[in-house]
């Protein structure tokens, strides 16, 4: 995705920071005794754990991810749009994107939780794609006529950012009704929605 630049040399400190630390934990996982469950358990996002006070859970289920394809995926995906946004507004901003998209991702998940008759308390969300998906409702509305290219089954779709909407949202309603036990499609919705008005209220500075 590209975005008209800033002028200015900022770095992508925190798009690079959020990827690296996903790759360590992500073995640091691996590394840990009886294949990482403890560890999950700890820093997963679970209705259990939050009731049990591990309010933490809502940030660091973000840098856990299930499978290395999992894990590449969202990685190429925050590298793609994190450093854009971060070089057009600045590291301070992308990072406060990236936490409110993180707990809005979390906050959906549990409605989710709560809503869905298909879901389970029991149940652990995992994975940075609340914040990807926050990164890219804040380029639709950030950007609305900027070029970029999806990939769809390795095939590229060019688009403009205003159509990452309807795309989005088609998507995560085909997560809810079809992949309802193996998408976080809440944590994807919370996260989508916060980059939207995030997106809406950053544009206000250009």
């Amino acid at each position: 995705m590209i975005l008209r630049d800033s002028g200015n040399n900022v770095s992508a400190a925190a798009t690079l920071t959020v990827v690296v630390a996903s790759f360590f934990v992500f073995l640091a996982g691996l590394a840990a005794p009886a294949g990482g469950g403890a560890f999950r358990a700890l820093f997963a996002l679970t209705a259990e754990g939050l009731r049990e006070g591990a309010l933490w859970q809502t940030v660091t289920y973000a840098f856990l991810h299930g499978s290395w394809l999992h894990l590449i995926a969202n990685a190429f995906g925050l590298l793609v749009t994190g450093i854009a946004l971060e070089r057009l507004l600045g590291t301070a901003a992308v990072l406060r994107l990236f936490l409110l998209a993180a707990l809005a991702g979390a906050l959906g998940f549990l409605l989710s939780i709560g809503l869905d008759p298909r879901l389970n308390a029991r149940m652990a969300c995992v994975g940075a794609s609340g914040i990807l998906a926050g990164c890219l409702g804040a380029a639709a509305t950030l950007a609305p006529c900027c070029r970029l290219t999806l990939w769809v089954l390795l095939l590229p779709l060019p688009v403009r950012a205003w159509q990452l909407i309807p795309l989005i949202l088609l998507l995560i309603a085909s997560e809810a009704a079809f992949w309802p036990l193996t998408t976080a499609y809440g944590a994807h919705l919370g996260g989508f929605l916060a980059g939207l008005v995030w997106g809406a209220l950053a544009g206000r500075r250009f």
